[in-house]
């Protein structure tokens, strides 16, 4: 039953086609085929956006000959940082904890033995977020969040990025300019060929969200260096884009 239903198919397929090719009434698949007389063409869109968040890693690494060690000024470390940090009392500070890691240190090799551990290292990775914040005091909270982090007690500091939590109205905005602007294409070709556009046959095309690459330094204290001899850091914001692509053909 399945194979004559499908050579069945098959036929009435063919009786379609040959109907619609000598204009007789029938099963038409036009809109399967796309139409001959149609232009492709593309536009391009883009946005300029101040962003209105921010993040930056903060990691504290500890290193003992006993674990307990390692692990208690890890912990004493951190636990200092995460008060430091959520005293600035910055708006929509949050802190979330990327990665608790212990890795034991191998001593010299030697041949024929298989290296001794002689010590841990200890890392806490600690991700640092503000939301909704205007661009201008993005960067103001950047700085005082990498200042702060490393004179509690930060090794490292760095991962400081820009964002821009809602993107939808600037995602609409650069697929509208793109669609005007691959429309002023078609209008152009269309007006040298001589032709009349009638609609629009096809439309693909998808925003794309992004962030300029601004290489970030890792930010590191010093040995030796007391708190009150590091300059603040300077962080700027910049600019982000949102861009949009899109193909149309257009019926003539």
């Amino acid at each position: 039953m399945k194979r004559m239903a499908s050579q069945g198919f098959r036929v009435l397929m063919a009786l379609g086609i040959a109907a619609s090719a000598a204009g007789m009434p029938g099963i038409s698949f036009s809109q399967v085929v796309p139409p001959q007389n149609t232009i492709t063409t593309q536009g391009h869109g883009e946005v300029k956006v101040r962003p209105d968040s921010l993040s930056v890693n903060v990691t504290v690494e500890s290193k003992n000959a006993v674990l307990a060690a390692a692990r208690s000024e890890n912990n004493r470390k951190m636990q200092a940082i995460i008060a430091a940090l959520k005293g600035l009392n910055i708006p929509n500070l949050k802190l979330e904890t990327q990665g608790l890691n212990v890795y034991p240190i191998q001593g010299e090799y030697q041949k024929d033995k298989l290296p001794k551990t002689v010590g841990y290292q200890v890392n806490n990775n600690l991700n640092v977020s503000v939301t909704n914040a205007s661009a201008e005091n993005l960067g103001e909270y950047g700085s005082r969040i990498v200042d702060t982090a490393l004179n509690a007690g930060a090794n490292n500091v760095g991962g400081l990025n820009f964002y821009l939590t809602e993107t939808a109205g600037p995602r609409a905005k650069a697929l509208d300019l793109a669609v005007k602007d691959a429309r002023n294409n078609a209008d152009a070709m269309a007006k040298a060929a001589d032709i009349t556009l009638t609609g629009v046959y096809s439309i693909e095309g998808s925003p794309q969200f992004n962030m300029p690459p601004r290489p970030m330094p890792m930010y590191s204290m010093k040995a030796g260096m007391a708190a009150a001899e590091m300059a603040q850091t300077p962080v700027e914001t910049g600019e982000t884009s949102v861009t949009s692509d899109v193909t149309i053909r257009y019926k003539f």
